[in-house]
Formats: C-alpha cells, sequence, structure tokens
C-alpha cells in the first residue's frame, strides 16, 4: 500500500502550479485570439483605405465634372439670353410698334366713322 505523507504548504504549492498551468492555457488562447484579431484589424483597415483612395480620387473627379458643367450651362444660359434679346429687339419690338400703329389708325377709322354717324 502507498502512503502520501505532504503538508499543507505543500498541498497549497501543488494548487497553485496547477492555477498556474491553467491560466497560462487559457492566457496563450487569449493572445492568440488577440492576435488574430488584430490581423483582421489590419486587413480591414489596409482594404478601408484603398476604399478612401478611390473614393477620395472620385470625389475629386466628380468636383471638377461638376465645375465643368456649370461653366457650360452658364455659357449656355448666356447665349439664351443673347438670343432672347436678339428675338426681342428684331421681332417683338417691331410687331409692338405695327401693331401700334395699325390700333392708332384703325382709331382714326372710328373716329371718322363716329363724326359720320352723328
Amino acid at each position: 500500500m502507498i502512503t502520501l505523507n505532504f503538508s499543507l504548504w505543500e498541498l497549497a504549492i501543488l494548487l497553485v502550479g496547477v492555477a498556474f498551468v491553467v491560466g497560462t492555457v487559457y492566457l496563450v488562447k487569449l493572445f492568440k485570439s488577440l492576435a488574430a484579431t488584430f490581423d483582421t484589424t489590419t486587413k480591414l483597415m489596409e482594404d478601408n483605405r484603398l476604399a478612401l483612395r478611390s473614393i477620395m480620387e472620385n470625389a475629386d473627379d466628380i468636383t471638377k465634372s461638376t465645375a465643368h458643367i456649370v461653366d457650360k450651362s452658364s455659357l449656355m444660359v448666356d447665349e439664351v439670353e443673347v438670343a432672347l434679346n436678339t428675338i426681342k429687339h428684331d421681332v417683338i419690338d417691331p410687331v409692338v410698334k405695327a401693331a401700334s400703329v395699325l390700333k392708332r389708325g384703325l382709331g382714326v377709322f372710328q373716329t371718322r366713322n363716329r363724326k359720320d354717324k352723328v
């Protein structure tokens, strides 16, 4: 028969040793998990950095295109304004003048007709 003879301090040291081994195993798992998390985070940051560069380049191109469109539309509005002024001076003003002359002429005939009837 085997007899074990140990004191209380030896039992305490044995329990501390077992706790140290178990704690070490859990710490190793924790550090592996942290390493995987850091790798994933680094990859995501790298992907996001590339996406942000692309977005910034596209935003710059969009801004330039928008400025170009605004410049062209401003020129087109100026051309429409010139065309409308030309139409007003070359077409509408002469028609209005002719209509006013015609109205005055008809007014003369109406006043003569009234005088003749009276």
